[in-house]
């Protein structure tokens, strides 16, 4: 994907990305495994159930079986969709001016928070936590502001030194900007 093509209808003169930030691939893939073990969890149950309830006297009649097989795959499909929608439109957009910070909460849900100036950034900690993460490289990503909005935290995260690194780069070149401008440079 080219940054430089990436433009948001309010993006000032000189502003460009820098990163894209989402959430790592295990995250979705731990998503799916999940899904898939409750995709299977009737063709266990039901056999185990049948047993339960022919002892008892009672059926099951076939067609019960496939109406009810049926709408257990249409829940864990929607429900695979809307990790999918989730995972791939919650992103973080880091500019050379702010940072953008789109979390998909729902399919018609979504929350925007812009950090509209670097230089408000008092704090970024990463954190890695566990052999998985560690290993994957993935973590979360909390910055502290002295804005109204206090912390942007980004959990799970794909490689987040690296997106750490991209903000502070990013931080020092806008202060060299803003201190210069303070002083009559530019």
């Amino acid at each position: 994907m080219d940054l430089n093509r990436i433009k948001l209808k309010d993006f000032k003169v000189d502003e460009k990305v820098l990163i894209i930030a989402r959430h790592h691939w295990f995250v979705f893939f731990r998503d799916i495994i999940g899904l898939a073990l409750l995709f299977f969890l009737p063709f266990f149950a039901v056999p185990l159930l049948s047993i339960f309830v022919s002892a008892g006297g009672l059926s099951i009649p076939g067609g019960y079986g496939l109406f009810f097989g049926s709408f257990w795959a249409l829940i864990l499909w929607q429900l695979l969709f809307a990790r999918w929608t989730d995972y791939y439109f919650d992103i973080w957009i880091v500019t050379n001016w702010r940072i953008i910070d789109i979390d998909q909460k729902s399919f018609f849900n979504r929350d925007v928070a812009t950090m509209l100036n670097l230089d408000r950034i008092e704090d970024i900690a990463t954190r890695i936590n566990g052999v998985i993460a560690t290993f994957l490289d993935f973590g979360t990503i909390q910055i502290q502001t002295a804005a109204s909005h206090r912390e942007f935290i980004f959990s799970e995260a794909g490689n987040p030194r690296m997106v750490e690194k991209v903000i502070r780069k990013a931080q020092e070149e806008r202060a060299v900007i803003t201190g210069n401008r303070h002083h009559g440079e530019i």
